[in-house]
C-alpha cells in the first residue's frame, strides 16, 4: 500500500519515484543526524562540567603533604587513612634509591623512615620504570604511612609546547589517581607534580597547568574510579605560602 501511495504521489506531482524515495530518505536522515550531533554535544558538555566540578571540589590547603609549610607546622601529618603523593625522581627509583634525595622527596623519605635505604621496595621499582608512572606503597609499622610515588615530567629536559606539558602532566596525575583508587582510602593529599626546579619554563604557569592537567586526568579515569574520587576528600597541598593565592585562583576558575 505504501509503494502504491508513492506511485500515485509521483504521478500526481510529476516526480520520479526514485527522486521521491531519495527525498524521503534524506528527510528521515536529517533529524537523526541532528539528534546524534546533539547527543554528542550534550555528552561533551556534561563531561566538561564534571571535570570542572571535580577541580573546584579539590581543596587547596596552605601546607605540604606532611602538614608543614614554608612558615612552619600547620596541620597534622597524614594519618593511616590518608594517602599522600611523593614527587619521585626516576633516577632515584631506578638508581640509588631514597638515599641522597633532596627537596620535597628527601623530606618525605625521612618521614617514611627510608632516607638511608639504597633502593626502593621491589613493587615500586617494578611498577615505575619510566616517567609519568606511579605506584602506591604502605610504609612504617603496620603499613600506616600510605605513599603514592609518581614520576612527573621534567620540563627542563626539552622544549615543551604547552599542550604537550598538559598532556604529560595529566597522564602522571591519572596514574596516581588510579593508584589511589586501588587503596580504598577516602583521603588524598596531592601536591603540584613537576613543581620547583622541574617546572622549567612553566614555573609561572604551573598553577593553571596543574588545574588543567587534573581535569584532563579525571576524564581519563573509568566511571567507577571517578565516583570513588568524588567520594574522597582531595587536597592540593601547597608548601610555599607565596604560591597559595595563585593555586587557589587556578582551582577556583
Amino acid at each position: 500500500r505504501r509503494a502504491s501511495c508513492f506511485r500515485k504521489l509521483a504521478n500526481h506531482r510529476g516526480l520520479a519515484l526514485a527522486s521521491l524515495a531519495q527525498l524521503t530518505l534524506q528527510a528521515a536522515w536529517l533529524p537523526m543526524s541532528g539528534r546524534r550531533s546533539g547527543t554528542a554535544s550534550h555528552c561533551s558538555t556534561s563531561e566538561d562540567a564534571s571535570a570542572s566540578s571535580f577541580r573546584e571540589a579539590i581543596k587547596v590547603v596552605p601546607y605540604g603533604v606532611l602538614g608543614s609549610s614554608s612558615s612552619g607546622s600547620v596541620a597534622a601529618a597524614p594519618d593511616q587513612d590518608t594517602a599522600f603523593v611523593d614527587p619521585a625522581g626516576l633516577h632515584h627509583i631506578q638508581g640509588n634509591g631514597p638515599a641522597g634525595a633532596g627537596g620535597a622527596a628527601g623530606v618525605i623519605y625521612r618521614w617514611l623512615g627510608i632516607a638511608q635505604d639504597q633502593s626502593f621496595p621491589a613493587p615500586v621499582t617494578s611498577a615505575i620504570q619510566a616517567s609519568l608512572q606511579a605506584k602506591f606503597h604502605a610504609y612504617g609499622e603496620k603499613g600506616a604511612k600510605k605513599c603514592i610515588h609518581v614520576v612527573g615530567p621534567d620540563f627542563r629536559s626539552r622544549n615543551y609546547e604547552r599542550s604537550e606539558a598538559v598532556a604529560e602532566l595529566s597522564e602522571a596525575y591519572r596514574n596516581l589517581l588510579s593508584e589511589f583508587c586501588k587503596t580504598g582510602l577516602e583521603k588524598l593529599r596531592l601536591l603540584p607534580v613537576s613543581g620547583g626546579i622541574f617546572s622549567g619554563a612553566f614555573k609561572k604557569e604551573l598553577p593553571a597547568l596543574t588545574a588543567e592537567a587534573l581535569e584532563a586526568a579525571f576524564l581519563q579515569l573509568t566511571r567507577e574510579e571517578q565516583m570513588q574520587i568524588r567520594r574522597a576528600r582531595v587536597e592540593m597541598c601547597i608548601f610555599m605560602d607565596s604560591e597559595m593565592a595563585d593555586f587557589s585562583a587556578a582551582f577556583a576558575a
